[in-house]
């Protein structure tokens, strides 16, 4: 560690010297390992929600003029988020490289003593964030309205708090201790605060309708548009003031926004002002870092449009606004100088890097800034974000130092109650006096495959609040994935006789019973729900699917799509029906129709795909699975069903590409053979048909063709074995006995 400068000095003085001492060995030893003239700074710049489902036409039409470089210059890809969707959970791993269970940071607020709650903070983090790695690397830092970033941490620099906007640029500045480190910052930067009561009519005009006058929604606005103002103003002093190795900027600008505006008239416009903003920042801190400084640009998620069929309201206050919140979000990375003024690198081009988790920007940009990568983190270094000088450094990993949360002995949140009102206000939490931190976190288990503690996880949730609907359902569900159908049953019934549980339970109680052969069970749950609404039809159509009474399926389907048209699961059972008797194109028509009224709804859209493709329209398929892919990037069941289409539309070259793309499944290898069969490439046909054998898929079709390929490639004993098993399994087929006779048996 170098103590060259008197304010590293002081910087020590003040409370560094917790991480000197109790930095493990090796640690500063590991991040000396790289030479530092070989390294850059780095900027990181966080845009809650930014979605490139947005952003491309904004582009297009020349809105956003950075983004637009970082496009054309940079190296982008998409940001893909396991749900919850919860910013401060997804930022904490960004922050930190780890998952929920680890970093500890798992719901927006936490509960107190005596049934209080107060917001999130850097108490109830687990364990270092970059921030902290950076400095006791000897790297400088600047932090700017990070998710649980109060009280302010000491580091070698500066952060300023998440809760430093709210409290100041209210009218009744109520400040409490650590906004901001080191607090004598305090003055300098107190003086970049934007406050909302001093917003005038024409700062908010962007964002609000013609006539809309003074209400909640415009002070929500003005709150959101000073806050973006002074973490912006605060960024770009730090970045010319102090040359931060790592300068980090929290905007949540165009997820509020998104929030308060997706379903009000002139809503369209106060977001795509909220991107504008958002990209106007971004060009300000390129222009105030050095020019090869490495600029990362990552959201959290994404968020719907109005046209995605999604039932929640994105703004009450019963806490289900995160169900708008699309789980692919943006990722790029582009030089200062780029960003700035459209300097290109003939090092560092354009290139789309495909998917990425919030899990590999931590060592992604620590390998990128030369410090040591912990070897705690499970993202990967992602090299192809990066110039080929740094991507082709070897990677630095150790053990992190060891993390002592800040104390708030003494230290009271001032503005908790009003953060709580915000969250309130933008639908992230309910009415309830309780955190759903761990709620949150059993659902993040369990989308990881982690059962046993995801349950462990519920069950405590369920003792403490046994009203919870979630709770229930999330646990019926680990509990029919892990074989206990009939416990998983009591959980479904108990989520019923909650009030709305209804709604989300009935259709998955339903099946479930169904599967378990317990017809009766799932009729005495239908009959607790005296309702006429689409999902209650719905239900009834699987008992009688269950039953064979086809017609009776049907005209419940039917039902269910009139009392609620964008019904997916009405539409896929009415198509699942119609085509088990041969009529699946008679659903056309009322899938249609809700495409027609949810044109951003990914599952119709993909329904639609099959559907088309069923009526003899492979083109019509094409159109509506590429759109769903575009709005489902990771999904492979729609990849290959796009796949089949191209087949059937005699485009075999773009149906290789795609089904390459794949997961490998027995329906990839069986389109993958087909495809490999038009071009004659018999040799490929005969891996992947018997891989689809391997895998189960022993049908006298992948037999047939798995033979003829054989036969073609002089394989006549293989072919005849093929073609044997084929006329074993389905006597009826003189051609294939043609075949086996041709072939001497």
């Amino acid at each position: 560690m170098r103590h060259g400068r008197a304010a590293t000095a002081i910087a020590i003085a003040m409370g560094l010297a917790l991480f000197v001492l109790q930095r493990p060995e090796g640690w500063l030893d590991a991040a000396g390992a790289i030479e530092r003239s070989s390294t850059r700074h780095v900027v990181l710049v966080g845009l809650d929600a930014a979605d490139w489902l947005a952003i491309d036409p904004l582009v297009a039409a020349g809105k956003l003029p950075t983004l637009s470089r970082l496009k054309a210059l940079g190296r982008t890809g998409v940001m893909v988020s396991t749900p919850p969707l919860i910013s401060p959970m997804i930022w904490t791993t960004i922050a930190t490289g780890l998952e929920p269970e680890n970093h500890g940071i798992t719901d927006f607020m936490i509960d107190l003593p005596g049934g209080r709650q107060a917001p999130v903070g850097s108490r109830q983090r687990l364990a270092p964030a970059i921030w902290n790695l950076f400095s006791a690397a000897g790297r400088r830092v600047g932090i700017v309205g990070w998710w649980a970033t109060w009280p302010a941490e000491q580091v070698r620099g500066t952060i300023v708090s998440d809760a430093l906007a709210p409290q100041l640029s209210r009218q009744v500045r109520r400040v409490d201790a650590g906004l901001v480190y080191p607090p004598a910052a305090m003055d300098r930067l107190a003086r970049a605060v934007v406050r909302a009561d001093a917003l005038t009519r024409e700062d908010l005009a962007a964002y609000l309708a013609p006539g809309d006058g003074e209400s909640d929604q415009s002070r929500t606005l003005a709150g959101i548009v000073a806050a973006t103002r002074t973490y912006g103003r605060i960024a770009e002093d730090l970045a010319r003031t102090e040359r931060p190795d790592l300068l980090a900027v929290y905007l949540e600008v165009i997820d509020s926004v998104s929030h308060v505006s997706v379903r009000v008239r002139g809503g369209k416009q106060a977001i795509d002002r909220a991107y504008e903003d958002a990209d106007a920042v971004l060009g300000q801190l390129a222009r105030a870092s050095e020019p090869d400084s490495l600029v990362f640009v990552c959201s959290d998620h994404g968020f719907y449009p109005p046209t995605a069929a999604i039932r929640e309201d994105p703004a009450n206050l019963s806490g289900p606004a995160t169900a708008w919140h699309r789980p692919y979000g943006i990722v790029g990375v582009a030089t200062a100088a780029a960003l700035a003024t459209g300097e290109s690198s003939a090092t560092f081009a354009r290139a789309d890097v495909g998917l990425i988790t919030p899990l590999d920007i931590a060592p992604t940009l620590l390998h990128a800034a030369g410090v040591a990568v912990s070897s705690e983190m499970p993202g990967r270094i992602v090299t192809a974000l990066l110039p080929a000088e740094i991507a082709a450094r070897p990677p630095v990993r150790a053990a992190a130092p060891k993390f002592v949360p800040p104390s708030t002995d003494g230290l009271v949140r001032a503005d908790a109650d009003d953060t709580r009102q915000r969250l309130q206000a933008l639908g992230y939490i309910g009415a309830t006096g309780s955190s759903l931190g761990r709620q949150n976190l059993a659902e993040s288990l369990f989308r990881r495959g982690k059962d046993a503690a995801a349950e462990r996880e519920l069950r405590t949730v369920i003792g403490a609040q046994p009203q919870n609907v979630a709770a229930q359902l999330w646990l019926a569900q680990v509990l029919a994935r892990t074989g206990r159908a009939g416990e998983a049953l009591v959980a479904y019934e108990r989520a019923i006789a909650l009030p709305d549980g209804a709604r989300d339970a009935l259709v998955e109680a339903t099946e479930l019973a169904v599967a378990n052969k317990d017809v009766a069970r799932a009729q005495r749950m239908i009959a607790l729900v005296p309702v006429d609404e689409a999902f209650v039809h719905v239900a009834r159509g699987a008992i009688a699917e269950a039953q064979r009474a086809f017609a009776i399926a049907e005209r419940e389907y039917r039902t269910a799509l009139d009392r609620e048209p964008t019904s997916f699961e009405a539409s896929a059972r009415l198509f699942d029906v119609l085509s088990r008797e041969g009529r699946g194109r008679d659903a056309l028509n009322a899938i249609e129709h809700a495409v027609q009224l949810a044109p951003d709804a990914p599952r119709l859209l993909a329904l639609a795909g099959d559907a088309r493709l069923a009526a003899g329209d492979p083109a019509g398929a094409e159109r509506a699975l590429r759109r769903a892919l575009a709005l489902v990037p990771d999904a492979d069941a729609v990849r290959v069903a796009l796949g089949r289409a191209l087949i059937a539309g005699h485009k075999t070259g773009e149906a290789l590409e795609e089904l390459g793309r794949a997961a490998p499944t027995p329906d990839r290898d069986v389109l993958l053979g087909a495809a490999y069969s038009s071009t004659r490439d018999w040799s490929h046909v005969v891996v992947h048909l018997q891989r689809a054998l391997s895998a189960g898929r022993a049908t006298p079709d992948v037999l047939n063709g798995l033979g003829w390929a054989q036969m073609q490639l002089g394989q006549r004993r293989e072919a005849a074995e093929s073609f044997e098993r084929s006329i074993a399994a389905k006597p009826d087929q003189p051609e294939i006995r043609r075949l086996l006779k041709e072939l001497g048996r």
